[in-house]
């Protein structure tokens, strides 16, 4: 009797019975979604696919968003690019760094007030209700690059602007809140010198072309901002670069003044050396610009701003149902 019980198999212990998922505890998971939540998550829609190119995405929204309200206000840009490389020791294997990022515009500024939105905020903007042709109309830009540095580097934005010539410069450091989508300040004050002292002591070459020519000087910025982001990127040359984008820009807007800060490590494009048209039209108008100790300056071409975009009425076959056409709703 003892042998039939030691030899009898255990039967299996019986899983209890999950509970059943129902509508009530599935209405307790859901929850709104931050529009910046969202972009944190899936910051390759926004052109922050990769370091190289979360640079480059980087530079071409804060240069846009400067010849836009320069010639919003009728003002012949001058903008400064300058790079700084924050890690000039790493080793040559790194796939990425980090940067300081800095645009600075002699544009008519930004109120004190509209700070937080315009550079904490996604999809906040003046032109996106706007019938009429502007460089970037959905608010994003700017906004997702702070956000973006925020995210690989825990530095927020540093922002100069000065509306008004002859007043105080208003220096503030802010975050994104992407619970929120509403920006934290961190710092908040107000200071005497517009564009930074900072900038034209950076290098060799900034100091050079300040004696030489004036870099930043408060002369040809009486009025304007200056936006820097911390961020972890890759500064290379080549084919989709930093450089190649500010000679196109260069072409596209000859009322322009640009000048160039590369950093101090460059890395070379792998890619061929085949140039296209766009890039050979480039190449000529490098012919034209003037370098100092690495500082590249491309010049203004022409002194007459380009005719202002007419706002125009929507095509009466392209309203829909729905749409809200300035300030009405067609139905």
């Amino acid at each position: 009797m003892a042998a039939k019980e030691a030899t009898a198999v255990a039967e299996p212990k019986k899983k209890s019975a999950t509970p059943k998922v129902d509508a009530e505890s599935m209405a307790t998971r859901q929850r709104d979604i931050s529009v910046s939540e969202f972009f944190a998550k899936n910051r390759h829609l926004l052109g922050f696919d990769n370091p190289r190119k979360a640079m480059l995405t980087t530079i071409k929204e804060a240069v846009d968003n400067s010849l836009d309200a320069c010639e919003e206000a009728e003002i012949l840009p001058e903008i400064a690019v300058i790079i700084e490389d924050l890690e000039p020791t790493r080793p040559a294997t790194a796939k990425s760094s980090r940067y300081r990022v800095t645009v600075v515009d002699n544009g008519p500024g930004i109120v004190r007030k509209q700070v937080e939105n315009i550079f904490g905020r996604l999809l906040y903007g003046s032109k996106f209700h706007r019938l009429k042709m502007s460089r970037g109309q959905q608010g994003i830009g700017i906004s997702a690059a702070g956000m973006y540095g925020l995210i690989t580097t825990g530095r927020p934005m540093a922002i100069f602007t000065k509306p008004k010539a002859g007043q105080p410069t208003h220096h503030i450091e802010l975050a994104m809140n992407t619970k929120t989508n509403r920006a934290e300040v961190t710092f908040d004050k107000e200071v005497k010198v517009f564009p930074p002292d900072r900038l034209r002591n950076l290098t060799a070459g900034t100091r050079a072309l300040a004696e030489q020519s004036g870099f930043l000087t408060a002369e040809e910025f009486p009025t304007g901002t200056s936006v820097s982001i911390e961020l972890d990127g890759k500064y290379q040359r080549g084919r989709g670069s930093v450089d190649e984008f500010l000679e196109l820009t260069a072409i596209a807007n000859p009322h322009a003044r640009i000048v160039f800060v590369p950093p101090t490590r460059v890395t070379e494009d792998d890619e061929p050396d085949v140039l296209t048209a766009a890039e050979a039209s480039a190449a000529a108008v490098a012919k034209v610009t003037t370098e100092t100790n690495g500082v590249i300056v491309f010049p203004r071409g022409v002194h007459e701003l380009p005719r202002e975009t007419k706002e125009i009425q929507p095509h009466p076959k392209g309203i829909e149902l729905g749409i809200r056409v300035h300030g009405e709703w067609h139905v």
